[in-house]
């Protein structure tokens, strides 16, 4: 299941940067970016709603399909590696990516923008576990430990500054040079690969392809897309979304029994039958939601309840990044002395601590609480993540780790390529419920009604306005006002959800210290053991 690098000495002569060097700048730089692009987009789709001309809800199918390409791609880019090598299969899909970033710099209509985004999420999807393992691999046994800091400063990093470059587009009103960064980045790649990865490599020539399993798996991502594309408008009760769910799911079923009994699964799910890697699953899967749902609540919290500047929401972004790189140096530090079971504990405390804090959460929070929050959010999730996806990989069998590191990513971006539309749902959903509750109640005749409006009229009648001016800006202010408790109803709901995820992250964590430590990164053996030891794990992964 791996794909080999072998530098050989002439090459080396060649390329004096270090191996692992170059493979961190094309994973961070490749992945990174469609990290960079997913959470960007998701701060600036205003600006680019405007500058399209397009409903918001038109806006949600791009990331949808984006995000749902991602997970398609994922567990069929070691396929394609073992057949082509990295080398070629790198090169190729950094080319594809390149090319949908184009796209996306001069759509000029959601056709054309949505084609980008999946060209996008697709290539990234092959990339992903195309050069991830090559990273890890890369890295020498006495430094491998860093390999830790690339991987959460880079790629969680990446999601961060996306966040961050997202909220200066909302101050700059312009869209495309985000996509412009997606191009140089890719361009970049292209011309480090071309140059610096090897063009040697041992690639597998006969090998057994698992083509029910791909057929079963590219049918049922195809299926999906129908409902989770029509899920916001229409609901689970339309003909457009419950049918095609059920058909999804029993082809995910049918895929998981063909899959269990081929020689070669697409996803490996038997090996993560035992309960080391079973919690370190559950870790990342967990945290990987736990994202989605703290992103997606506190960003709309900002936009619509507290109504934040563009300036300061990319200090609060810029926070959340510099949560993520103390997270990258104390795990860079303590991986290998304490695990990735107390760690994913810390981490899952941090999260536990913010989303009760956000359950209560109002306009009456300061910038200061928020900047901190958002911080132990950063470091909290990628802490338990990646010591949960890392600690699934190196538990058990070693030989298995890439088929094990295959399935947690394959699970982790299946979920979570699902639960992206179904929030926006969930949202959509309560905050319409909430409102027509609370517009219930303040009705015209009702006494409620009657003290908001009161309350309303003299707060404005201080301000210097006339007692009819102040009646007419207080109906104003009372709609404005219960649209926002409506919306925050529903993040409330949604921190909670957040709350229970943290706990299973807890639970998970515990679950997994209960198990063992583990493997650790760094190999501690007797010199004359240590080049074989060493081989032995780079082979596995």
């Amino acid at each position: 299941m791996s794909q080999q690098i072998n530098t050989s000495a002439s090459e080396s002569e060649k390329v004096a940067v270090p191996q692992y060097l170059i493979i961190s700048i094309l994973t961070i730089f490749a992945i990174g970016s469609q990290y960079f692009s997913n959470l960007s987009y998701i701060l600036n789709q205003g600006v680019i709603q405007n500058g399209l001309q397009l409903g918001s809800n038109s806006l949600l199918l791009p990331s949808t399909l984006s995000n749902l390409g991602f997970a398609f791609g994922v567990p069929l880019g070691p396929v394609l590696t073992r057949k082509l090598g990295l080398r070629k299969n790198y090169l190729l899909f950094i080319s594809v990516f390149l090319i949908g970033s184009v796209i996306a710099v001069f759509s000029e209509d959601l056709l054309f923008l949505i084609i980008a985004k999946i060209i996008q999420g697709i290539s990234a999807g092959f990339l992903f576990l195309t050069i991830l393992p090559a990273s890890l691999k890369s890295f020498p046994n006495k430094i491998r430990n860093t390999f830790l800091l690339m991987v959460i400063t880079g790629l969680f990093g990446a999601s961060a500054l996306g966040a961050l470059f997202g909220a200066l587009s909302l101050e700059a009103d312009a869209w495309r040079w985000l996509f412009i960064l997606n191009v140089a980045a890719a361009a970049i790649c292209l011309l480090v690969g071309f140059i610096g990865l090897p063009k040697l490599e041992q690639q597998e020539e006969h090998f057994s392809l698992d083509k029910t399993g791909i057929f079963l798996w590219t049918v049922m991502m195809l299926v999906l897309a129908i409902p989770l594309c029509n899920l916001v408008q229409k609901g689970f009760t339309s003909t457009y979304v419950w049918p095609f769910l059920i058909v999804a799911g029993v082809l995910m079923i049918l895929f998981i029994i063909v899959d269990r009994k081929a020689e070669t699964p697409l996803v490996p799910f038997k090996t993560l039958k035992a309960s080391k890697p079973i919690s370190g699953t559950i870790m990342a899967v967990a945290s990987h939601l736990a994202l989605v749902f703290a992103i997606a609540g506190i960003n709309g919290f900002l936009r619509n309840n507290l109504d934040l500047p563009f300036m300061y929401l990319s200090h609060f972004y810029f926070w959340f990044f510099v949560g993520i790189v103390v997270t990258a140096i104390l795990k860079t530090v303590l991986y290998d002395k304490l695990g990735a079971g107390i760690l994913g504990i810390i981490g899952s405390i941090a999260v536990i601590y913010v989303s009760y804090q956000w359950r209560t959460i109002d306009s009456a929070v300061t910038l200061h609480e928020l900047y901190f929050q958002v911080a132990c959010l950063g470091a909290g999730v990628s802490m338990v993540l990646v010591g949960g996806a890392l600690g699934t990989a190196l538990a058990g069998d070693i030989h298995q780790a890439s088929m094990r590191s295959v399935t947690l990513h394959s699970i982790r971006n299946f979920v979570g390529a699902i639960i992206s539309p179904v929030l926006a749902w969930f949202l959509t959903t309560v905050n319409a419920s909430n409102y027509e509750k609370i517009r219930w109640s303040l009705q015209s005749d009702s006494t409620e009604f009657k003290q908001e409006m009161a309350v309303w009229t003299r707060h404005l009648v201080e301000q210097g306005n006339s007692v009819a001016n102040a009646k007419s800006l207080a109906s104003y202010e009372l709609i404005v006002h219960v649209k926002k408790a409506a919306i925050l109803g529903a993040y409330h709901n949604l921190f909670t959800i957040l709350l229970v995820l943290g706990i299973i992250m807890l639970l998970a964590s515990i679950g997994k210290v209960a198990t063992g430590k583990g493997r650790s990164l760094v190999q501690k053996q007797p010199k004359p053991v240590q080049k074989h030891t060493d081989t032995k794990i780079n082979n596995a992964l």
